[in-house]
């Protein structure tokens, strides 16, 4: 057997694979039996039809196609330990000449990462300050927490600050968008967090209204996948209202502070605040730093994989989604209609995320490898302490759902990927170990 390769790009290679002849006359006279016992041939029984007969018949090209199903795999195994080659995953068959028999393979070799000097990544990080304005915008939204409302005088025109009762219909396209009869809504220019308008704009159209007023009004839905099929499209709406009520904020002073918790002073609440917004800004920080670590040293990296691993991958995450929407009585081939793609396309539109995800992950392992990084038996068993503690089950009960090898597996690759963000983040602060011996 006959054996040449031929380097190609994205960590592939070119297999050439030139059969002897007498291998490939046995294969094919096994094939030709193989057929035979299949087929109807008019003149013989089952498996008796001899060689020339099923090659007359069905023609050579079906003769050696039934013989590669056996053979492709023996000589495409043997050829891969001929030429010292370990492939990342399946071969593909590009090309097959008869005459003489030759395959042509696609092997996917393993990916290759090139980090260079590492270790002399530098990113500054700076803790983000927190500002007294901050501060007073979570004072202003504590007063609005613990507003005092109160009916206002009859004929009281609706205004900013205040809180209206409403009945409000409003469709699109003759599909109803809202029917809420007694909604109560506060018009502020600033809403406390976590609320939103019911559109933008909608306030504004209701100051100046009076109790027993009627409305009428048109509003654009935002472009947002929340709205559905309602977005980008006009809503028309009829309001009426039904009540107006004052709100009055507490001052910002020591009776608020004691109201609200464990605190004496204003001052004393505004240092709380001040260190919760530390904290948070500061994990926000450091994750956002975390990213542009990996970031800029991606930028340097060299890193080659073979197009199988963005396949894998895409695979991995369609079965996700479709995991995902079966879990809301949907499927991923409904939910593609509804967009009105293919599958092609949605995977299309999907590689360059695929594609950075692998190059993250392989630049993750590649710090594992030369780091020295490894998960102790110990750390996993303190992961699942904290898992359970987390969800509020047994400790016995989520050893047991990680019990499996693959639940095992995964678990000690978050640990290790953790183990090797936190490695470099070491690295860029220049505040990491010793480099371990290679």
């Amino acid at each position: 057997m006959k054996v040449t390769t031929e380097p190609r790009e994205n960590r592939q290679l070119a297999l050439s694979i030139e059969v002897d002849p007498e291998r490939v006359e046995a294969a094919l006279t096994k094939a030709a039996k193989s057929i035979a016992h299949k087929a109807n041939i008019p003149g013989f029984r089952k498996g008796k039809a001899p060689r020339h007969v099923v090659e007359r018949i069905f023609g050579k090209s079906a003769l050696i196609e039934e013989a590669l199903d056996e053979l492709g795999q023996q000589v495409y195994r043997e050829a891969l330990d001929q030429a010292q080659i370990e492939p990342y995953g399946p071969g593909q068959l590009e090309h097959v000449q008869s005459e003489p028999l030759v395959l042509k393979m696609i092997v996917s070799l393993p990916p290759e990462v090139e980090l260079g000097d590492y270790r002399s990544l530098r990113v500054p990080f700076e803790a983000p300050a927190v500002s007294e304005g901050e501060i007073d915008h979570q004072i202003e939204h504590i007063r609005k927490r613990h507003a005092m409302i109160e009916p206002a005088p009859d004929g009281t025109a609706a205004d900013w600050s205040q809180m209206v009762t409403l009945d409000i219909q409003a469709s699109v396209e003759g599909k109803s968008f809202l029917d809420r009869n007694d909604a109560g809504v506060v018009l502020d220019k600033e809403p406390l967090d976590g609320s939103a308008p019911i559109l933008p704009g909608f306030e504004e159209l209701i100051i100046g209204m009076k109790p027993g007023d009627e409305k009428t009004f048109s509003l654009p839905v935002p472009e947002d996948a929340n709205y559905g099929e309602f977005a980008n499209k006009t809503a028309k709406f009829k309001v009426i209202l039904k009540d107006v009520r004052l709100r009055t904020l507490p001052g910002a002073d020591d009776a608020l502070a004691q109201t609200v918790g464990d605190f004496e002073t204003i001052d004393e609440l505004r240092d709380a605040i001040r260190q919760d917004l530390a904290d948070a800004k500061r994990r926000e920080a450091e994750a956002a730093y975390v990213d542009r670590v990996v970031d800029q040293l991606l930028e340097t990296a060299q890193i080659e994989f073979p197009p199988l691993m963005v396949e894998q991958e895409l695979d991995a995450a369609l079965e996700r989604a479709d995991n995902l929407l079966r879990e809301q009585k949907l499927n991923l081939e409904d939910y593609l209609k509804a967009l009105g793609k293919t599958r092609d396309e949605y995977r299309a539109e999907r590689r360059p995320a695929a594609e950075a995800r692998i190059r993250r992950s392989l630049l993750l392992s590649r710090i594992v490898e030369l780091e020295r990084l490894s998960v102790d038996p110990s750390e996993v068993d303190g992961e699942i302490e904290t898992i359970s503690a987390a969800t509020g089950q047994r400790t016995g009960d989520v050893r047991d759902s990680l019990s499996r090898d693959v639940s095992q597996r995964r678990l000690e690759l978050e640990l290790l990927t953790r183990k090797a963000l936190d490695r470099l983040v070491s690295i860029a602060r220049g505040e990491a170990p010793a480099e371990p011996a290679q």
